[in-house]
C-alpha cells in the first residue's frame, strides 16, 4: 500500500491522485508500507467523561470501518474505543482513527507545505493509469500554485504530534489552552495569522493546540465524537463542521455540545448577520431551534465551469450569458446542449457522478421525514437524466457513476480525452483550486455561467464547545466573529476572499514571499457586503470575473432538505441509479430494492 506524502492517505488502487487532498502522485511503482502496530490511544480519551451526557444511538455505517493499516511515517493512528451508540438498531462499531500529520499544518491553506515544495520545485506531467471508480472526498483541499499539473513533494516530514505551544511570543505568560479540531489546516493556521495580526488581544495570550484529522471514510466524526463525550481539558473548543456532515453537529445527535453564538458572548448575532449579508442557506442550517450554533466562513453555490474554445466550436460565441441560457435552467437544456455537443464530437461532463453531485443538493425535502423515507422528484428525475446521458453517450465514462478524482477526471481538464469534456459543475473551489491547478495548456480558455440547477457543494461552519467560560470564551467569541461577521478589510473573509491572508506575514514566510512574487488564491466568501469589495476577476477565466455568477448562485440554494445522514442514503441511492441506468434493474426494481435496503438498515417507515 503506498501513501500520499501531502497528507498521508492511503492510495487507492490505479487511482493518479490522492482521494482525501487532491495531489498527484508520482509516477512510480506501488510499494507496501512497512507494518507498524498502532501506538496507543491518548489516555484523556480513556478517561471516564467529566459531565457524562446521554447520546442517542449511532446510525447503522453504510461501510464497514475501514480496517488499519499502519501508514507512513508522515501520519500516525490511533485506535478509539467504541463509540457511544446513537440510535435505535444500530451495530456497535470499532473505529479506526487517522490523524494527520500536524507539521503539514504550518503550511498555509489546503496543503501550503504541498504547495511550496512544488511551486519551487515544478512537477512531471506524466500520469500513472486510471481507475474509472475512485469516489472522492467531499471536498478536495489541493493548493498548487502552478496552472501545470504538479507532483507531490519528494520531501517526507516528521512523524506528528498533537502538541500545544504558544505560537507568537509575547511578554505575558499565556492564560489558558484553545483546542482546535479541524478536518485540515486551514482554520488551525488563519488562527495563528490573527495571532501575528493581533499581537494585542487575547487571542494571541492562548496557547493553541491543532488537531487535525482527515475526514476520508468519516475519520473526523469517528475521532470528535468520543472527545465530545468525554469532556475536559482535551475536548474542543473551537471545531469545523463540514457540509457532508454537518447537520449532525449543528442540528443533530450531536449539537447539544455546541454553544449559541449569542451565550458564546457575541452582541447582536441576528443584526449582523444581516449586516454581513451572508447566505441565507447556510445561516439557516446553522441554527438549533433558531438559535444560531455555526455560521460558515466560506461559500461553495456552484456554477457550470466550462471551455470557452469549445463552446465557439459548438455554437460560436464563448459568451457565458449566451452559454448558461444553453444548458439552463434545467435539465431538459442541459441535455439539449449535451445532444449538440455530442454531435460536434465533444462529452458534456466526465461521469454521472458529475451530475450527481448537483441533482443530490437540487432537492427540496430532505430523505427522512418523521421517520419515513422519502425520495424527492428531484432525486428521481435524476436516474431519467443519468441513463439519458449514459445511452447517448453524453458522458465520457458512462461505465462508472463515480468517474471523479481521478487521472481520467483530471485529464479532461488538460483536454487530453477523446472526446474532449466541455466543462465541469462545481464552487469556486473546483474552478481555483484544483481546474486551475491541473488544466495544463487549457488554462485560460475556461469561463464560468450558472449551473442548470442551484446546489452547493461543501464549506465549513465553525462551532464553540457549550463548556467554554471566562477568557477562553471571551477569546473564541473574538476569533469566530473575525472569521464569519467581519466585514471589514482586516476580517478573514475579506482576506480570504481577496487572497492576501498572509500577505506580509513574518511567521508564514514563505506564504508572504509567494504573495509579494504575484501568487494569490482568490476565494468566494458568503457576505455579499465583503464580495462586493472584492475582485474575482481571473486569468484562468481570461480576466471574467468569476463573481459575477458565484455571488447570485448562493441566492438560489436552501438547505431546508439537507438532513444529518445525507451521505449514507445518497451512496446506496446512487447505487441503485447505477443498476438501472446500465440496465441491470428496470427503474421500479431498482427504486424498490433502494426502499427494501433503506428499510432494513435504518428501520426507517416506507410507502
Amino acid at each position: 500500500m503506498a501513501f500520499c506524502s501531502n497528507c498521508g492517505t492511503a492510495r487507492q488502487e490505479n487511482s493518479a491522485f490522492c482521494m482525501n487532498c487532491g495531489s498527484k502522485f508520482e509516477a512510480v511503482a506501488v510499494t507496501q508500507a512497512p507494518v507498524q502496530e498502532a501506538p496507543p490511544m491518548p489516555e484523556w480519551l480513556n478517561q471516564p467523561a467529566e459531565a457524562p451526557v446521554s447520546a442517542p444511538e449511532a446510525p447503522p455505517p453504510v461501510y464497514a470501518p475501514p480496517v488499519y493499516e499502519a501508514p507512513p511515517a508522515s501520519s500516525q493512528a490511533y485506535i478509539i474505543p467504541e463509540k457511544a451508540p446513537k440510535k435505535k438498531k444500530s451495530p456497535v462499531k470499532v473505529i479506526v482513527v487517522t490523524a494527520l500529520g500536524l507539521a503539514l499544518a504550518v503550511g498555509g491553506f489546503f496543503g501550503v507545505d504541498f504547495l511550496l515544495n512544488n511551486y519551487l520545485a515544478g512537477g512531471d506531467s506524466s500520469l500513472p493509469d486510471y481507475s474509472d471508480d475512485d469516489r472522492g472526498s467531499d471536498r478536495n483541499n489541493n493548493d498548487n500554485s502552478s496552472p501545470l499539473p504538479v507532483d507531490p513533494p519528494t520531501t517526507t516530514t516528521a512523524p506528528p504530534e498533537i502538541t500545544t505551544k504558544p505560537h507568537i511570543p509575547t511578554d505575558t505568560p499565556a492564560v489558558d489552552t484553545i483546542t482546535i479540531w479541524a478536518n485540515n489546516p486551514e482554520i488551525p493556521n488563519a488562527v495563528e495569522r490573527y495571532q501575528e495580526m493581533n499581537p494585542d488581544s487575547i487571542v494571541s495570550r492562548m496557547e493553541i493546540q491543532k488537531v487535525v484529522y482527515t475526514d476520508l471514510d468519516g475519520l473526523y466524526e469517528q475521532a470528535i465524537e468520543p472527545a465530545l463525550l468525554a469532556g475536559g481539558s482535551n475536548a474542543p473548543d473551537l471545531y469545523i463542521a463540514e457540509q457532508a456532515f454537518a447537520l449532525k453537529y449543528m442540528q443533530g445527535d450531536f449539537s447539544y455540545f455546541a454553544k449559541t453564538y449569542s451565550d458564546l458572548g457575541i452582541s447582536d448575532v441576528e443584526a449582523k448577520i444581516q449586516a454581513a449579508g451572508l447566505s441565507q442557506y447556510a445561516v439557516d442550517a446553522g441554527r438549533r431551534n433558531g438559535e444560531v450554533v455555526g455560521l460558515r466562513y466560506d461559500e461553495t453555490a456552484a456554477c457550470f465551469i466550462y471551455r470557452r474554445s469549445i463552446a465557439l466550436n459548438t455554437w460560436g460565441t464563448d459568451d457565458p450569458a449566451f452559454v448558461g441560457a444553453k444548458i439552463g435552467p434545467g435539465w431538459d437544456r442541459f441535455s439539449t446542449a449535451a445532444a449538440e455537443l455530442k454531435a460536434n464530437g465533444y462529452a458534456m461532463v466526465v461521469s454521472n457522478g458529475d451530475l450527481w453531485q448537483a441533482a443530490r443538493d437540487s432537492a427540496s425535502q430532505p430523505w427522512v421525514v418523521n421517520d419515513r423515507l422519502v425520495i424527492d422528484p428531484a432525486r428521481l428525475l435524476f436516474m431519467d437524466v443519468a441513463k439519458e446521458f449514459y445511452d447517448n453517450e453524453y458522458v465520457l465514462l458512462g461505465e462508472s457513476m463515480w468517474g471523479m478524482w481521478n487521472d481520467t477526471w483530471f485529464r479532461a481538464m488538460m483536454g487530453e480525452t477523446t472526446p474532449e469534456v466541455f466543462g465541469y459543475i462545481g464552487p469556486f473551489w473546483l474552478l481555483n483550486y484544483i481546474i486551475a491547478d491541473n488544466c495544463g495548456d487549457t488554462y485560460g480558455d475556461w469561463a464560468v455561467t450558472a449551473s442548470p440547477v442551484p446546489w452547493s457543494w461543501g464549506g465549513s461552519w465553525l462551532l464553540a464547545n457549550k463548556d467554554l467560560e471566562g477568557e477562553k470564551r471571551a477569546a473564541v467569541a473574538e476569533l469566530i466573529e473575525w472569521f464569519t461577521l467581519d466585514t471589514s478589510e482586516t476580517g478573514f473573509q475579506y482576506l480570504f476572499a481577496t487572497g492576501t491572508l498572509y500577505a506580509g506575514s513574518t511567521h508564514f514566510v514563505d506564504m508572504a514571499n509567494l504573495f509579494d512574487g504575484g501568487y494569490t488564491r482568490k476565494s468566494i466568501a458568503p457576505s455579499s457586503v465583503v464580495m462586493s469589495k472584492a475582485d474575482g476577476s481571473l486569468d484562468i477565466l481570461s480576466g471574467q470575473n468569476m463573481n459575477e455568477y458565484y455571488l447570485p448562485a448562493a441566492q438560489g440554494v436552501r438547505s431546508s432538505h439537507w438532513h444529518e445522514y445525507d451521505s449514507m442514503i445518497n451512496n446506496l441511492f446512487t447505487d441503485y441509479c447505477y443498476m438501472y441506468y446500465t440496465g441491470n434493474m428496470s427503474k421500479d426494481e431498482a427504486i424498490e430494492e433502494f426502499k427494501y435496503e433503506v428499510q432494513d438498515r435504518f428501520g426507517l417507515y416506507i410507502d
